[in-house]
């Protein structure tokens, strides 16, 4: 799975392209600010976004959402995405509904070499969550979505781990001590701390800091050692 972007000029472009496995298509933003209103208020803010995604996450997908999950095609379990006018399934091209737009995919992150973090990564390849292993670093991947709110870029979008992620490693799903809230969303930013970024920046100075805590976490320390001097 990747994003390219190819080149922007204005609201009307057609070149932003996302690709996953042997189909292509270009990111229609009509259809994208159909199911969110901001987006063609302020277009230039979601032009930044698909640009800083496409330049640092590039194997991440914009895909329709519902209840702060992604919609799945009831006829053939794909997701939706903004294409041709419309949410559309990938696979059967249906048009089906969206309240929300959520980026969705992994960041790596490199596994502890505690010998207390090793049955942690067996509890996570038993659950079918990945990593790799690239000059003799192994990295786990950490599966995330982001979702836009309707006030956007004004409001802070909302970070999740996928909870079953969470429960491979003996995390909790909501804990004000390990920085999280039900179902998994990630307690990023204090109160009134919020201020307008993109979505690349927010993975980036947010969620691998988040993300590092919560392994250290993992591999035994206490959340007050693991959150220490961080900035969330």
């Amino acid at each position: 799975l990747f994003l390219c972007v190819k080149n922007i000029k204005g609201f009307s472009m057609t070149t932003i392209s996302q690709h996953s496995n042997n189909k292509t298509w270009n990111i229609d933003l009509a259809a994208a600010a159909n199911v969110m209103a901001w987006i063609g208020r302020t277009p230039d803010v979601f032009k930044a976004d698909l640009t800083a995604m496409a330049e640092y996450f590039p194997h991440w997908l914009l895909v329709g959402g519902k209840h702060g999950k992604p919609v799945i095609c009831p006829s053939c379990r794909s997701m939706i995405v903004p294409v041709r006018g419309a949410m559309r399934c990938l696979e059967c091209d249906q048009a089906q509904p969206a309240t929300s737009l959520i980026w969705l995919g992994q960041i790596p992150s490199l596994a502890r070499d505690e010998a207390s973090f090793s049955p942690k990564r067996i509890g996570l390849h038993h659950a079918g969550f990945a990593e790799v292993t690239t000059n003799g670093h192994t990295f786990v991947l950490v599966p995330l979505t982001v979702e836009y709110t309707s006030e956007f870029p004004n409001e802070q979008p909302i970070a999740r781990y996928n909870p079953r992620w969470l429960d491979a490693l003996g995390l909790p799903r909501a804990s004000a001590a390990h920085h999280l809230a039900g179902t998994g969303q990630a307690c990023i930013f204090g109160w009134n701390q919020w201020y307008a970024m993109t979505i690349a920046e927010l993975l980036q100075q947010r969620m691998v800091n988040h993300i590092a805590s919560l392994l250290k976490i993992a591999a035994g320390q206490s959340p007050e050692q693991a959150f220490i001097g961080r900035i969330h």
